[in-house]
């Protein structure tokens, strides 16, 4: 996989808004079953231990599928308005409360 600058992203190579919703819920649930399962049901450390090794893998994961879907919406949202367009191609206007000067000696 090569790496590419300055392109528009694809939103179908990537991670969609479902994949995102799942990871969320799933690390969600991990997180609170860490403390339920220490104080409530008295699970031994290596179990509470992996849950929270699984917990970090998927924090992993959600965050690098949210920096993909903010790219890919910001940059849907950016492709409308072009950086040559606005002020940047229009010439620049001087306003002045001064009359238009005349030559009446020539």
């Amino acid at each position: 996989m090569s790496v590419r600058y300055n392109e528009d992203l694809d939103p179908n190579e990537g991670p969609g808004f479902g994949c995102f919703v799942t990871q969320a819920i799933l690390f969600a649930a991990i997180l609170l079953l860490i403390p339920v399962g220490l104080f409530t049901f008295n699970w031994p450390v290596w179990l509470l231990a992996t849950l929270l090794v699984i917990d970090l893998v998927l924090l992993f994961f959600v965050s690098m599928t949210s920096v993909f879907l903010l790219r890919v919406f910001f940059a849907d949202r950016r492709r409308g308005r072009d950086r040559r367009t606005g002020v940047a191609r229009t010439q620049t206007r001087v306003i002045t409360t001064e009359e238009d000067r005349t030559d009446d000696n020539t």
